[in-house]
């Protein structure tokens, strides 16, 4: 009997999907025969629930960061309290153990803090599900950290020390990476794939703001426009259409590209000189993979702003926060290139020490694990405890 693997994430942005994807991807690369699925858990199950917490995450961040930043620094270092798990679960997830039973998946993945939390709900109710939990970003925040948790992904060393600090036991973390597609492994010529996209072969700077489009894009993306004439400037505005069409109107240029929400992104990492971003663990990620010279325009907020002081710490990225700066970074470029060179070296360092399928290798791992356990017991594969419990009361410390 084939092996179940289930991937969920959540859709806030796309990052965490998008790293749900990859570990698909690898999975599949080294086991055919495991039949891997990925779910944005909440849109699937309470699809206006979901979306009314994207609109609220969406605008805290955009119009009132000092208040998010409070919201996120909070308690970071500790797990989220019971009744906050509770919340999450009966606002996003209340029916999921229908989903899973009667036929449950042999491993259970998440990409994001808030699944992660749910599944461990049942696990505390006495469901009898392998939890493993990828952590993607350059930081780990205690809204990933519950005990019922078999195992964690994560990005690198600072992130196993933070998760050792908050409790969790080091047999319980595994330095993997961040996940990232095939495409993203690979650098091609960049000339190539500049005629291949039909732009200018010339100095060429690429914007992101993520797949919602955040970041400032609006303001940098006036910064950039007085040097459209010996610059090529690229903005992907994400699933961010009003975005886009106002960047349209008003960077009319034949060296200004703007793009909406691409598959394609890696064709454009390629093709570019520098990249000028958000701080999303991922989009780091792959332009750390890409050897991609990293700019971090105005982090948001939380969690991105600790992935920017790791970048920064690590000599991996450069800060910008004013015009002043932008434009000073610009100048330099355009007339010295190699400017950005102990960037290059730097990521390089980096990327070497990890490997790329760590993350599907660890997951592999798991089900051989589980095999041998269920041999050795006798039991099936994984049992359910059917105990009558509610889902009001899913989310009680067990005693």
């Amino acid at each position: 009997m084939n092996k179940n693997v289930l991937i969920l994430s959540e859709a806030v942005g796309v990052g965490h999907t998008k790293a749900a994807e990859a570990l698909m991807q690898g999975i599949e690369l080294l086991d055919p025969s495991i039949e891997v699925q990925v779910l944005e858990l909440g849109r699937e199950l309470h699809p206006v629930s979901a979306a009314l917490l994207y609109r609220f995450y969406l605008s805290m961040v955009t119009r009132y960061p000092s208040v998010w930043r409070k919201v996120y620094d909070y308690k970071q270092n500790k797990p989220l309290s019971l009744w906050k798990q509770s919340f999450i679960y009966r606002m996003l997830h209340r029916t999921m153990k229908d989903m899973l039973y009667p036929a449950p998946p042999d491993l259970i993945i998440c990409t994001h803090p808030f699944s992660s939390s749910s599944v461990a709900c049942l696990k505390r109710a006495g469901y009898t599900l392998r939890l493993y939990t990828m952590i993607t970003d350059f930081h780990a925040h205690g809204a990933w950290v519950q005990p019922e948790v078999d195992q964690y992904l994560v990005s690198g060393e600072e992130v196993y020390g933070q998760l050792i600090e908050m409790g969790v036991p080091e047999e319980k973390i595994s330095i993997t990476g961040i996940p990232l597609t095939m495409n993203f492994r690979i650098k091609h010529n960049k000339q190539e794939v500049r005629k291949l996209l039909g732009i200018e072969n010339m100095p060429t700077m690429l914007v992101m703001g993520g797949g919602l489009g955040l970041g400032g894009m609006e303001r940098l993306g006036s910064i950039l426009a007085k040097w459209r004439d010996s610059l090529q400037i690229v903005i992907c505005t994400g699933h961010n259409e009003n975005l886009r069409h106002m960047l349209e109107a008003e960077l009319h240029h034949p060296n200004v590209h703007i793009l909406g929400f691409v598959d394609s992104i890696s064709q454009w990492m390629d093709a570019s000189d520098w990249l000028i971003t958000k701080a999303g663990g991922l989009t780091c990620f792959e332009a750390l993979a890409k050897r991609l010279p990293l700019f971090i325009y105005r982090p948001l907020p939380g969690h991105e702003e600790n992935n920017c002081e790791f970048l920064i710490r690590h000599k991996l990225a450069i800060r910008m926060d004013t015009e002043g700066e932008v434009d000073g970074w610009v100048d330099k470029l355009l007339r010295y290139p190699q400017a950005t060179s102990f960037l290059e070296q730097n990521m390089k360092q980096f990327h070497q020490m990890l490997d790329p399928l760590a993350t599907a290798r660890a997951a592999l791992t798991s089900l051989k694990v589980a095999d041998r356990k269920r041999t050795s017991s006798g039991y099936p594969p994984v049992f359910a405890r059917y105990s009558g419990v509610s889902s009001a009361d899913l989310c009680k410390q067990s005693e």
